[in-house]
């Protein structure tokens, strides 16, 4: 970077318990907080520590810029009655211990009155089995993300199955929050929620998040995600476009149904079990720990919507991520997600070939879309340069995609 760098203090701040100053020591340049009202996310607040702390003032001015969004009800545990038991998978190849021994600790202080937590040992058969506290270890030698995320459903024994990662975790009213959209929104097959940094002590951990615009403007009002028009012979050139709607009904945005991104994230999600059941899991071929390196959780939400299934985004669901620190583990997320990327598209179309009329409707706005998100990236006045490496690697990996789909399909055959 071109510019002094510094590392970015991360906090969550709730408006009744505003603290009297958040300190910036030891080298703290900035901090970027969640603000949170009654316990749903209000927006965010990025303030340079000019001095060594924040004064509570200081906060209270920048908060009060934030808009107020639609009313909803305090984030607080009602009657327990009607809640879904919910189960939580959690694949790994146990190779994180610190990480995800944090994680469970985040999981056992979580306000829910019936859920388990399942962790599936995602390593090579023969491996030495395990225990966990505060888990069930079941095993999966199957290799990939999406073998384990199945184990995982076909062991759930609860009406929801929620999925997080190894190196996340969870704010304590988690799963209370996904429970109550679920309740509240019976028409709802899926509800993803939140992802923030739990740190950006290093370049690579804010490359990431500048990458991808996430330092900028979140969402952080509850939507229902809806396919316009379904699949079937009057829309087979017709854009598939999703369209997200506030719990009073108005249209807040609407999305190409192959920027799946715009559903959520997928280390933040949950679905009903019936529905995942429904649906034959998650693609094998695709994900981490398969020559797809991706987009097995994208691609379930595409199926999802084709399916016509309502999806939820709940911000008060929220999660912390630790984003890779060094500036290779950057570089590999980043052509991963592009890998994973085209590798769904081509799933979706061999599973479907509906999705080629689509996708050819789609093509005029998604172009104009993806154009002007990767030429800013890859402009050359930009004082990052980080930004146009990232870009390519990204293109690189997108146009790499369906080769390693089909090599992925090849090797997961019986």
């Amino acid at each position: 970077m071109t510019e002094p760098w510094g590392p970015i203090k991360v906090s969550v701040i709730d408006v009744e318990r505003c603290p009297a100053e958040i300190s910036g020591a030891p080298d703290y340049t900035a901090l970027w907080a969640l603000v949170r009202e009654h316990g749903r996310p209000r927006g965010m607040i990025r303030l340079p520590f000019e001095h060594e702390v924040l004064s509570r003032g200081e906060l209270a001015r920048t908060i009060a810029t934030l808009p107020l969004g639609t009313a909803q009800p305090p984030l607080e545990r009602p009657s327990t009655r009607g809640l879904p038991a919910i189960t939580v998978v959690i694949p790994s190849l146990l190779a994180r211990s610190a990480s995800l021994d944090a994680c469970l600790r985040s999981l056992a202080q979580l306000d829910y009155p019936e859920y388990e937590v399942i962790v599936v040992d995602n390593r090579p058969a023969g491996s030495p089995r395990v225990e966990l506290e505060g888990a069930r270890v079941v095993c999966e030698p199957r290799p990939g993300i999406s073998a384990a995320r199945n184990r995982g459903l076909a062991e759930a024994d609860g009406e929801i199955v929620a999925f997080t990662d190894d190196d996340v975790l969870v704010e304590p009213a988690w799963l209370l929050a996904l429970g109550l959209r679920f309740r509240t929104h019976p028409e709802e097959a899926c509800v993803t929620g939140m992802i923030l940094p739990a740190e950006l002590e290093t370049a690579a951990q804010v490359g990431l998040e500048e990458y991808y615009g996430s330092l900028g403007p979140r969402s952080f009002e509850p939507v229902s995600h809806r396919l316009r028009v379904a699949p079937g012979r009057r829309a087979l050139l017709r854009p598939a476009t999703v369209d997200a709607f506030d719990d009073a009904g108005r249209l807040q945005r609407s999305f190409s149904l192959y920027a799946a991104g715009s559903f959520g994230p997928g280390g933040n999600m949950a679905f009903r079990t019936r529905t995942l059941h429904a649906l034959g899991g998650f693609d094998l071929a695709l994900g981490t720990g398969t020559p797809a390196r991706g987009g097995e959780d994208l691609a379930m939400f595409a199926r999802t919507a084709w399916h016509g299934h309502s999806l939820g985004f709940e911000p008060a669901a929220t999660v912390h991520h630790h984003h890779y620190g060094d500036d290779d583990g950057l570089r590999r997320q980043i052509e991963g997600y592009g890998v994973g990327y085209g590798a769904l598209l081509t799933a979706l179309v061999l599973e479907d070939p509906r999705h080629v009329g689509r996708m050819l409707a789609t093509v005029p706005r998604g172009v104009r879309a993806m154009g002007h998100g990767y030429r800013s990236k890859l402009d050359t006045t930009q004082p990052d340069p980080r930004n146009r490496e990232l870009a390519r690697l990204e293109l690189r990996g997108i146009l790499a995609g369906p080769a390693a789909y089909v090599r992925s399909r090849f090797r997961c055959a019986p």
